[in-house]
């Protein structure tokens, strides 16, 4: 995974200096942000199936499934990726001259995956659709790890309020002594243009972009002449 890391000046800081010698301290704010490339997707796909029997269309449904299944352990994606236990049974009606007219049952059976081979995504869905998926509910790229992200922009947060004291330290004339204390601020992530989705069509696909994962901290400064 490419990740870019970017130190930014926090939009706000504050320094105090006061009588006492050792009452002097330094205030600052750090940022990080690290952007990642998503190294993964996860995806909802349904298989839906009408009549009037609804053992015969838990057998269609069963048929299309373990040809979708196999379909895509072939292309990589481990089996514990792929979960097909959310099945849904609902009365099929249409209207009529006659007025609403019950034609049967509409069982549906979500299949889900997750899978880091993003070079064949776009295989994975003609596939799957080929094989019997009527259409894909959600396509999103994500990032496996979003915890090693966000420990990297904690890192470079903390690396930019260091370098923001020294710099006010050494303009006031100052000396940085210590730390007296450090708080983590909240962080945000902010989803890249495109990355959710959601698909009607076979061919309506999206290109990963990228996450900015922030995060910022607080620092008090002991400081010294």
């Amino acid at each position: 995974m490419n990740w870019k890391v970017i130190a930014f000046a926090a939009l706000g800081l504050a320094f105090s200096f006061h009588s006492q010698a050792n009452d002097k301290t330094l205030q600052v704010s750090g940022q990080g942000i690290v952007a990642a490339a998503p190294d993964a997707y996860t995806l909802t796909m349904v298989i839906e199936e009408r009549g009037a029997v609804v053992g015969k269309l838990n057998e269609q449904a069963n048929a299309k499934l373990n040809a979708v299944v196999s379909f895509l352990l072939s292309q990589g994606v481990a089996e514990q990726h792929i979960q097909s236990m959310s099945v849904n049974l609902s009365p099929w009606y249409e209207h009529t001259p006659n007025g609403r007219e019950h034609k049967g049952f509409i069982l549906s059976r979500q299949v889900r995956v997750t899978s880091n081979q993003l070079q064949n995504y776009d295989t994975v869905l003609d596939g799957a659709m080929k094989r019997g998926i009527n259409r894909i509910d959600q396509f999103e790229f994500i990032n496996s790890n979003p915890e090693k992200v966000y420990r990297e922009a904690l890192i470079a947060a903390v690396d930019d309020a260091k370098d923001r004291a020294n710099l006010i330290a050494k303009q006031m004339g100052v000396t940085i002594a210590g730390v007296i204390s450090i708080s983590e601020s909240m962080s945000y992530n902010q989803p890249p243009v495109g990355v959710r989705m959601r698909v009607q069509q076979e061919d309506a696909f999206s290109l990963p972009g990228q996450t900015d994962t922030s995060a910022a901290v607080n620092v008090t400064f002991a400081i010294e002449n």
